[in-house]
């Protein structure tokens, strides 16, 4: 049983992101033992933002959220960890699939590290926002629902980027590790965002019951959701956090692959 110390000093290695330490773990057997710092650090950060997610809705709404964001978590490394071995070895990563599976852990530690720290600012935000039913209510949930979207594509992007110069000491080539790292992105980002919908509420619909899944969890797709939110925007604020949305999402992934393509 590792002592708090030592799993502080895990994760606090894990958040520089220095590549030969964590190469170092990397190669460590994957075990409970090992891997309980990352396993902690999702749970507790995803927990509490999952918490701010849920408390506007009502509190009981935040602690199934809290439960259902690391969850969600785990799902999404269950589905994606083999696909992610699979496309670590056709792209030259240089990984094992224990490795490949350790350092997806990794990823999701430093996802849950990151809006863990975001939690206190979220919650402050819902306990002075309007409540479910008063005057702006509506549009507030609207604004919220994509700012936290943006949060979320942020923290996996970084958690990404951070594990970017470990992938290149494995592979030892800049562009597969940069391959690499992308391919993983892309399927996250995609498994992760349906699974959500599959364990909808989140943040909690006023005019829907709190609940811990909906009816109908498999009716439709988050893709299809989104859309239809976006197009039933208006307004400038709204349009500024839909332009600060795509941002997040968009501009790093074309950054990194413009950086990909100059080398």
């Amino acid at each position: 049983m590792r002592s708090p110390a030592a799993i502080l000093s895990k994760l606090k290695t894990l958040a520089r992101g220095e590549p030969a330490l964590l190469a170092a773990w990397l190669r460590e057997p994957l075990t409970v033992h090992s891997a309980a710092p990352l396993i902690l650090a999702i749970i507790a950060g995803c927990a509490a933002y999952g918490f701010g997610l849920g408390l506007w809705r009502a509190p009981l709404q935040g602690v199934f959220v809290a439960i259902k964001m690391p969850l969600l978590i785990f799902l999404t490394l269950a589905v994606n960890g083999m696909i992610n071995g699979m496309l670590g070895q056709l792209l030259g990563s240089g990984m094992s699939f224990k490795q490949t599976m350790t350092a997806c852990l990794m990823s999701f530690a430093i996802f849950g590290l990151i809006v863990g720290s975001l939690s206190p600012i979220i919650i402050a935000l819902v306990i002075d926002s309007p409540r479910p039913g008063q005057t702006g209510a509506s549009d507030w949930y609207r604004l919220f629902l994509l700012f936290n979207t943006a949060i979320i594509a942020f923290a996996g992007i970084v958690a990404n980027h951070k594990l970017l110069r470990l992938i290149q000491t494995f592979s030892g080539n800049v562009s597969i590790g940069w391959r690499t790292l992308i391919s993983w992105l892309a399927g996250n980002l995609f498994v992760g965002a349906q699974l959500s919908y599959n364990l909808r509420p989140f943040f909690g619909n006023p005019q829907l019951p709190v609940q811990f899944l909906r009816a109908d969890p498999f009716n439709g797709n988050f893709y299809e959701s989104v859309w239809t939110m976006l197009s039933g925007a208006s307004g400038s604020i709204t349009s500024l956090m839909l332009w600060l949305f795509l941002i997040a999402l968009i501009v790093p992934m074309f950054l990194a692959l413009r950086r990909l393509n100059a080398r």
